[in-house]
């Protein structure tokens, strides 16, 4: 009897302890350190998003040339400052230019991201503000950003027609002139990719 209820008081405080480390647990998660930890997450996902997007680029099988044809046109429509319309860009130029779709639109999602878009818009206005010589200034980029961000793509359309085609159409040139040899440069880097994979394929099959 006597080692029974020994043993029952050597459980009670470890019961105490492990309720205690429960409660000091949430008092941490409702602590200021912790938005320090969510922070924290925060910042290190994008670069966590980068890598899922490439290694699910890398691992696609099918033909490298309409592989890499669908990667230059998401990145092509990523870096334009077309957010609302990217998936039915991507969509549509990969139908048209028989690009593979998966491609496109792990590549569209791989470029354009919170950490990015800011970039691209002030590239894609400097560039058209030189080239259409328009008096776009930089407030009104952002104005458009906040509104954008929160409209939806139809909102987004009745606020490109109320800005004006030809302020809207600078900004967009500028993307274009800046988007197009990126999307070059990605088609042939992936394709030299997809080729060489392939190839190291063929060549295990033959051994």
């Amino acid at each position: 009897m006597s080692t029974q209820k020994d043993k029952t008081q050597d459980l009670v405080p470890e019961g105490e302890v492990r309720s205690d480390t429960i409660l000091d647990l949430k008092k941490d998660i409702s602590s200021k350190r912790a938005p320090c930890l969510l922070k924290k997450s925060k910042r290190l996902s994008p670069s966590r998003a980068f890598r899922y997007h490439l290694l699910r680029l890398l691992r696609l099988q099918g033909n490298p040339f309409s592989l890499a044809r669908g990667i230059a046109i998401g990145i092509f429509v990523a870096l334009t400052p077309t957010i609302p319309f990217h998936t039915i860009l991507t969509v549509t130029l990969c139908t048209i230019g028989r690009g593979n779709l998966v491609a496109g639109v792990i590549a569209s999602l791989l470029i354009s991201n919170p950490v990015t878009i800011p970039l691209q818009y002030l590239i894609a206005w400097k560039l058209g503000t030189v080239l259409t010589g328009s008096s776009l200034s930089w407030k009104q980029v952002e104005d458009l950003m906040n509104i954008i961000h929160h409209a939806g793509m139809f909102d987004a359309a009745k606020l490109i027609y109320m800005q004006g085609f030809k302020l809207i159409g600078s900004l967009i040139l500028g993307g274009v002139v800046f988007a197009l040899p990126c999307a070059i440069i990605a088609y042939f880097s992936f394709l030299y990719i997809y080729r060489q994979r392939q190839k190291r394929r063929m060549n295990r099959r033959q051994t």
